[in-house]
């Protein structure tokens, strides 16, 4: 039995470096459009990187677009997840990550395609509506040959879906939390200003009246706070150069399709 259990523990360990072997391994320099199968033109590489970075820096969600020429006999789910994980898609924070991985069709085998959706964006970015960004602005366009197209409209729709669900730009951090503090040291202030109004106010009213029962009025509460749902602006701007990947997280999240 013991046996037995140390094969299927070296079969798993060849199995993982076999998988790991045919995982395209992290670009260096990190970006975020990566055409190994050479679908695109350079100008095309250069105008969706762009938009993409304008992106991540607006939003920090990460969509990584990957063109590969052979999945290496591994299932697309599995291949795209393990792009994801690799190369830690996303922040570790929100796990906001998104992989577009395209197989395109040869002569002698089909084309593939699949959206893997990090654990941050799964609410915003369901299977069905990876499914139907597949169905409807993928495939159509791949089989007319233009991959550019059908990637560049996936882009456009899950940026728009994206950033219904996390809008935290990046690298100000620090500056928000000081705006946080200031803002609360003003809504404390002004309470206590309102209060102290409030007091002299019913002090008046009860040396011209006699006395009585005192009603302390302090106004409307204000509330400040943050908020990650706003919308962001991007495609067709130009981002700084992509920051790197942040180790985001993927749970298997997503959709497929051939033709």
């Amino acid at each position: 039995m013991r046996s037995h259990t140390k094969y299927i523990l070296v079969l798993l360990c060849l199995m993982t470096a076999v998988l790991s072997y045919a995982i395209p391994s992290r670009p260096d320099p990190q970006r975020l459009v990566n055409d190994l199968a050479q679908v695109f033109t350079s100008d095309q590489v250069s105008r969706l990187e762009n938009t993409l970075v304008a992106f991540d820096d607006s939003t920090s969600n990460q969509i990584v677009v990957v063109t590969v020429k052979d999945l290496e006999g591994y299932d697309p789910s599995e291949y795209a997840t393990r792009i994801g994980l690799d190369w830690g898609v996303g922040s570790a924070q929100f796990n906001n990550g998104i992989v577009l991985l395209v197989k395109p069709k040869t002569y002698d085998s089909a084309g593939q395609v699949f959206i893997a959706v990090g654990y941050g964006l799964e609410g915003a970015i369901p299977d069905a509506y990876a499914k139907r960004i597949i169905e409807n602005e993928l495939i159509p366009n791949f089989r007319l040959n233009d991959y550019y197209a059908g990637v560049e409209a996936a882009c456009d729709v899950l940026m728009k879906l994206a950033s219904g669900e996390i809008s935290e730009p990046r690298g100000e951090e620090e500056d928000d939390a000081l705006l946080e503090i200031i803002a609360t040291l003003l809504f404390i202030g002004l309470l206590i200003f309102i209060f102290i109004i409030a007091i002299g106010q019913n002090d008046d009213n009860g040396h011209s009246s006699g006395g009585g029962r005192r009603t302390i009025y302090v106004g409307p509460i204000i509330t400040s706070g943050r908020s990650y749902g706003g919308g962001s602006s991007f495609g067709g701007g130009f981002g700084g150069g992509f920051g790197g990947f942040g180790g985001g997280s993927f749970g298997g999240g997503g959709a497929g399709g051939s033709w």
